[in-house]
């Protein structure tokens, strides 16, 4: 057996995916004929009226052409009724007819800034995908959560982490009615593990700090408890490389680019603000454009506000430009990655046509980051993917499929010791949740958070870490 610190996980969307695992789900399903065989189940065994809403997530991106799955499935198999699916990534929607015409989306709607809506190249008549910030054209039009249902997926949530012996999280992207059931689980007794909310307005991509944010923030303090910290806010400077909607330095190869959601200036800004208040900026930044967007803006804060024991950082860092990976250290802005996407899946065969082999090869640096003097830490992104913490940490160590046995590595070049992984995990996701004196590690006088594994990871093969319990 092996004695660990509890696991951190430092970008979970636990409630969500906790939903996720409640509705109709797709995770998992990786073929087209799979997720139809899903898909009727979920309707077959569901008590749904004829205008009801049929919602669910989790589709992958890979399994369809250009990633953008057409209505006529949905329209089939639901008999008409209006359908919202978010992707995996949680960047694009699969849509229903009937959503697209409740949400009066027709060849003439424009695309909404920082979104897409694909379209039939000939009539210019939505597919049923959309992109982005174009998601919330039909998001905003769903049936609200009520409250049961969002404490519900949290509870189910909850117990998911604690299962992959997860005691702290940061839940990106919260915003109000998430706040409502973090409290009542405080309030409840049902918080079973630490968690720092990254506030968001409105659980969307991008373009929403206006007053709504901002009153938001101000009212966070009711929130708070002892296993809440609402110290944080989730920014979005772009999209995702595999539907095009990243910012990069150079193009992609069909010679297009995606602009990123704020230019400098109103970057540079918005960071101001929120770190002179006191918050962690968390953000969401992918393309190598974007990740040097997010790194301006923050040597700019500290320039204008000084330095902070604020512990900023980076989510997901795909494609980092060399020039600014010794910069996370400069700056003390954590590089928060999802080690399990370090190998090569589906996504980076996508990726290979879309960006080109040298680009893909160095693809989340996560060595690099360490070695030139910037602090590493993993998240998972649940439920974009697995949340067992093991599953990051044997790939992080491998650069190589942790389920299957395949040759392909991504970047051997990265990959980093089970002891730097296992600090990922643990010591250094609780140093940016600012729990570094409470928890992370185990030490006297530090809270008895822990996780007790059924074999030594340190004595068996590499290969072998992810058979843990």
């Amino acid at each position: 057996d092996m004695l660990l610190p509890g696991f951190h996980d430092a970008h979970a969307h636990v409630r969500h995916g906790g939903s996720s695992l409640l509705g109709c789900s797709l995770h998992d399903y990786t073929t087209i004929e799979a997720m139809r065989r899903r898909l009727t189940e979920c309707i077959d065994e569901g008590d749904y009226g004829p205008d009801d809403w049929v919602i669910g997530g989790g589709w992958p991106l890979a399994a369809f052409p250009d990633g953008a799955p057409e209505a006529e499935m949905l329209d089939e198999i639901f008999s008409g009724r209006p359908a919202y699916f978010v992707d995996a990534f949680g960047h694009s929607a699969w849509v229903s007819t009937r959503a697209l015409d409740l949400a009066r989306i027709d060849q003439d709607t424009p695309d909404p800034p920082q979104g897409v809506i694909v379209r039939n190249a000939e009539t210019g008549a939505a597919t049923g995908t959309l992109r982005d910030a174009a998601m919330a054209l039909v998001k905003e039009i769903l049936p609200a959560e009520d409250d049961a249902d969002r404490y519900a997926a949290l509870l189910t949530g909850l117990a998911e982490a604690n299962g992959f012996g997860i005691t702290a999280y940061i839940d990106p992207g919260v915003a109000k009615a998430g706040l409502e059931a973090y409290r009542s689980a405080v309030q409840r007794g049902d918080m079973t593990a630490r968690v720092v909310t990254s506030l968001s307005p409105l659980d969307a991509l991008a373009g929403n700090f206006g007053s709504d944010v901002y009153e938001l923030l101000a009212e966070r303090e009711q929130y708070r408890s002892e296993y809440v910290n609402v110290d944080s806010v989730k920014v979005y400077i772009d999209g995702v490389i595999e539907t095009r909607t990243s910012f990069m330095l150079e193009p992609y190869e069909d010679g297009s680019n995606f602009p990123p959601f704020y230019d400098d200036a109103e970057l540079k800004e918005l960071y101001q603000r929120l770190d002179a208040e006191g918050l962690q900026i968390h953000t969401h930044a992918i393309g190598d454009g974007a990740i040097r967007s997010a790194l301006d803006a923050y040597e700019s804060m500290i320039a204008e506000n000084g330095p902070s024991d604020n512990r900023h950082q980076i989510v997901h860092l795909q494609l980092i430009d060399d020039e600014d990976i010794p910069r996370f250290g400069e700056l003390n802005v954590a590089a928060n990655f999802q080690c399990l996407w370090c190998y090569p899946d589906v996504y980076i065969d996508l990726a290979v046509d879309i960006v080109g082999e040298a680009r893909v090869n160095a693809f989340y640096p996560v060595r690099s980051v360490k070695n030139s003097g910037g602090l590493v830490v993993g998240g998972s992104d649940w439920d974009v993917s697995s949340l067992n913490p093991l599953d990051a940490i044997e790939t992080a160590v491998r650069r190589q499929s942790p389920y299957e046995d395949d040759d392909r590595v991504l970047g051997q070049q990265e990959d980093i010791d089970l002891a730097t992984a296992l600090d990922m995990y643990t010591r250094n996701a609780a140093r940016v949740m600012r729990l570094d004196d409470k928890t992370g590690s185990i030490e006297v006088g530090k809270r008895a958070d822990l996780v007790v594994l059924d074999r030594n990871l340190f004595e068996i093969p590499a290969t072998d870490i992810n058979e843990a319990r």
